[in-house]
């Protein structure tokens, strides 16, 4: 940890993200290393996809300004949305 994080500046950084492997200099880069950073990126293709989804129809435009009672609601929409854009990608999906 850095002393940013330290320091209580950022958070500290999570144990479950997964970054993409980088070439080491002057050497070549394994399969296994390929194939690691070829999963990683269409897992993050297809949540950029939903993103783009809950932006384009204004889902996540703004703050939520409604009763927190209604909150529910707004959870609901997003994972209706996500389901969807899921299904589009079991169709269609982006790498084979």
């Amino acid at each position: 940890m850095d002393d940013a994080h330290r320091r209580g500046y950022l958070p500290p950084p999570s144990p479950t993200r997964l970054t993409p492997r980088k070439k080491p200099h002057g050497r070549q880069f394994a399969d296994e290393d390929k194939e690691f950073n070829r999963d990683i990126n269409s897992a993050r293709a297809a949540i950029e996809n939903i993103n783009q989804r809950l932006k384009t129809y204004a889902i996540l435009d703004g703050v939520y300004r409604g009763a927190i009672d209604n909150f529910h609601k707004a959870t609901k929409i997003v994972q209706v949305v996500s389901a969807l854009c899921d299904l589009n990608l079991n169709k269609h999906p982006i790498r084979r």
